[in-house]
């Protein structure tokens, strides 16, 4: 051990799955005169490659048992890796025929790459777990003070950065900050194997809920501009940090969590071009229509004051028109509304054109790529985590799981209507209500759209806010609450909106009166026996 705790490499052993990278590494590696020993496939990587390099078993005399399953699993090698540069462990060392080691340069097998494969079941999923690669790197780890752990190519540049800083020596600052991204990575593989083989499959809820995230991106910063965020994704899922940002300024906090409560609102509309205009995670309005373009003018017209500095998200591809539409346009007087952000799966290249010249280049275009498909939804509270099967939003109600107390029936028109805002208030934060209505084709409901959109502490509060949001525009409109009616004051502010129809979950101990408020106004009144709450 050389002063300030500098450790000169000059024995590594290399055993990697993922070899990008590799050569290059090596051949800088040898240039520190550093001897190397390494395992099979890499073995023969860089022997190809014209680096002077030794076999790890021939060296060691590591004999490779039962199908390849064990070969860096021997006490000679484990003993290079985990000795202390005392005399008794040098000793050891020297009755067993083999020198310490410096550096461990080690990855694993991509396990994760399996467990994402259609189909792939138990036995190909074991054969990808990683046995003898974590058990190196928990070593060297484990043996900071002298050993430098290598876990990942994305750390070869900052390795080589450190021998050349130092004659082609580490410091044992680097070595421990090196240890702990390893342990990261062994904890999350673990975390992976976990996760792709417990009983009952990725949406059962645990005894142990095991989550591993690697770090996206920072954020612009926090909820307010005066804290720092950061962006992770969950190990092993597809995730929204997989998606694109095509234009714009960089994602703040807020942002990503616009962005990730927008795409839910138009899952489920793949028939139909559906738009939402969202603000701070509420709907300020939803239209599904033939056409994005005219879906977003449908949906914006629901709250135009609402979609100031509001988010877009759209199911459909955002032609040159829809482009026109959105966002603020510089120096023009029209209705357009300053657009934070824009979320679909697909631009036309005009489209992106015009959307980044808007709002001094600010507006951010984020394209979709790939539906998430993490199985819970999370919230953590105090210290707590609270997990729930998240909302497929694709699995609509069926017409049949509905009933009719009151003594006016919906028609087939009616219905279609009530399905599709019970379908919007799912999607409204709590207490919920939509007032809606749509217009159809050859008897399909091919246009639809919100006139008011409310959400209160009170059930009540909330028909007054979309009612007002609505305006005249409630007369022959339907409504839509995400819970029950606990009074009949609900029924009654609609009657006189002359609202046509009604749907609500039902179960309250109320309703019978609320069934005969409605009754009052001759209003068909839908139960879902469903509630369908969102905090």
């Amino acid at each position: 051990m050389q002063g300030g705790g500098l450790i000169k490499v000059e024995t590594a052993v290399l055993s990697v799955s993922d070899k990008k990278g590799l050569v290059e590494f090596a051949a800088r590696l040898a240039g520190f005169k550093v001897e190397m020993l390494a395992t099979g496939g890499t073995y023969s990587a860089l022997k190809e490659a014209g680096i002077k390099v030794r076999s790890l078993q021939e060296d060691m005399k590591l004999p490779t048992a039962v199908s390849g399953r064990v070969k860096t699993l021997h006490a000679p090698l484990h003993a290079a890796i985990l000795a202390r540069r005392t005399d008794e462990h040098l000793a050891e060392l020297g009755s067993m025929g083999v020198k310490p080691m410096d550096m461990v340069v080690c990855n694993f097998y991509p396990f994760e790459e399996a467990l994402r494969k259609k189909g792939a079941g138990d036995g190909e999923l074991v054969e990808s777990i990683d046995i003898g690669g974590p058990t190196m790197v928990r070593a060297a780890s484990k043996n900071f003070e002298r050993v430098t752990v290598v876990p990942a190519p994305r750390f070869y540049g900052s390795v080589l950065d450190e021998l050349s800083k130092n004659g082609g020596a580490t410091t044992l600052e680097f070595r421990r900050r090196m240890a702990v991204e390893a342990f990261s990575i062994t904890a999350s593989y673990d975390s992976m194997i976990f996760n792709g083989l417990r009983e009952g499959g990725p949406a059962a809820l645990p005894q142990k809920l095991l989550i591993s995230a690697s770090k996206v991106q920072d954020a612009k910063y926090g909820e307010n501009p005066d804290r720092k965020a950061a962006v992770y994704s969950i190990d092993g899922w597809s995730t929204m940090s997989g998606w694109k940002q095509l234009a714009g300024d960089v994602l703040s906090f807020n942002n990503f969590l616009d962005v990730g409560s927008a795409y839910d609102i138009v899952e489920g509309y793949e028939g139909a071009a559906a738009v939402a205009t969202v603000k701070h995670g509420q709907i300020s309005g939803f239209a599904f229509a033939p056409t994005v373009a005219e879906a977003y003018s449908l949906a914006h017209s629901c709250d135009p004051e609402a979609d100031f500095g509001g988010t877009v998200v759209t199911n459909g591809r955002v032609g040159l028109e829809a482009a026109r539409l959105i966002g603020r346009n510089e120096g023009a007087h029209d209705k357009s509304v300053y657009t934070e952000i824009v979320i679909a799966p697909d631009f036309d290249g005009e489209a992106v054109s015009l959307l980044e010249r808007k709002q001094k280049k600010k507006i951010r275009v984020v394209q979709t790529v790939g539906r998430p498909d993490y199985p819970f939804d999370l919230k953590v509270v105090e210290g707590t985590v609270l997990a729930q099967n998240a909302v497929d939003y694709r699995s609509k109600l069926e017409p049949a799981a509905v009933t009719v107390p009151t003594k006016e029936k919906p028609d087939d028109q009616e219905l279609a209507k009530l399905l599709a805002a019970w379908e919007v208030v799912r999607k409204v934060q709590s207490n919920g209500i939509v007032i809606a209505d749509g217009s159809f084709e050859n008897g399909i409901l091919n246009r639809f759209w919100t006139l008011g959109v409310g959400s209160f502490r009170k059930r009540n509060g909330a028909v007054k806010i979309a009612l007002d949001n609505s305006g005249g525009r409630a007369a022959g409109a339907v409504c839509a609450s995400d819970g029950f009616f606990p009074f009949r004051d609900s029924v009654d502010m609609l009657g006189d909106a002359k609202v046509s129809a009604i749907i609500q979950p039902g179960g309250s101990v109320s309703d019978a009166k609320v069934v005969e408020a409605a009754d009052e106004y001759g209003i068909p009144m839908v139960f879902t026996h469903t509630r369908a709450f969102k905090h």
